[in-house]
């Protein structure tokens, strides 16, 4: 796979049943989901998307509308899509995967099994505070870290490296802030979504309005921390995907003449 590619295998497994593609908070980039590897089964592959202009696409310029990064990534699902997938997003990666399963229906292509979504408002709701992606530079990075806290302290206190991850931030908000829900029917894939306790953009009262989104099963799970999962809370997250992908993976072709066997584990 092209290291510039949408898409950013960290550990291929040629082997795996299936595959998960993981969408990134605004400013985030494959790095997000590195943690997610170790804790997925080895039948799963983890594929992160990689926006404009960060990890190894960081000489592409950012996109400011998520239809237009959705647009992108459908364009290159042929290079992920010869096995059973999911999808999970955080925060702005939510809206971004909720409207890729929408033009993939669109589109008549394969759907995904599941859409996992996590700290992320549902796409109806709008956002929660002012828009902030036109402020100047000062203001833009004192409301992000206000509201969020989501800069380290090694790259907020030092402006030379923050200016480089400025550009793709201040992109993904205006993504975010820009984005209007067009009305269409409810999709016909299983969500489930995940609330932070602490989280006061995506409350986990706000987060079960996903469920007027699927025509399919959904749930709600609760979590300890902030609109950042913590360890402990990625490892739950990661535990509850794993088993829902598992208990629904694809069962194997069997062969001309071979029965199959039922095995209990």
């Amino acid at each position: 796979m092209n290291p510039r590619s949408v898409f950013s295998v960290a550990q291929p497994k040629p082997d795996a049943a299936l595959r998960l593609l993981c969408f990134p908070h605004a400013g985030g980039g494959p790095t997000s989901f590195f943690p997610w590897i170790a804790l997925l089964a080895p039948e799963i592959e983890c594929v992160s998307v990689q926006y404009p202009g960060r990890g190894q696409r960081f000489r592409d310029e950012p996109l400011t509308r998520i239809s237009d990064l959705v647009d992108e990534i459908a364009r290159h699902m042929a290079e992920i899509a010869d096995k059973p997938f999911a999808l999970y997003g955080h925060s702005l990666g939510g809206l971004v995967a909720f409207e890729l399963a929408r033009s993939l229906r669109r589109l008549g292509s394969p759907a995904p099994m599941h859409l996992f979504v996590g700290a992320s408002r549902p796409p109806h709701m709008g956002p929660f505070l002012p828009t902030i992606h036109t402020l100047p530079e000062d203001e833009f990075v004192e409301n992000l870290q206000a509201r969020y806290g989501g800069i380290p302290a090694a790259i907020y206190q030092d402006r030379e490296v923050l200016n480089v991850f400025m550009p793709p931030m201040r992109a993904d908000f205006a993504a975010y802030e820009l984005y209007h829900l067009l009305p269409e029917a409810p999709i016909g894939v299983p969500i489930t979504a995940f609330a932070a306790t602490e989280d006061h953009v995506a409350t986990p009262s706000g987060m079960h309005e996903w469920a007027r989104h699927t025509g399919a099963a959904f749930d709600l799970k609760t979590l300890p921390g902030g609109h950042f999962f913590p360890p402990s809370s990625i490892a739950s997250v990661v535990q509850t995907i794993r088993n829902q992908l598992l208990e629904r993976r694809p069962m194997p072709r069997m062969k001309a003449g071979v029965e199959s066997t039922s095995v209990c584990r």
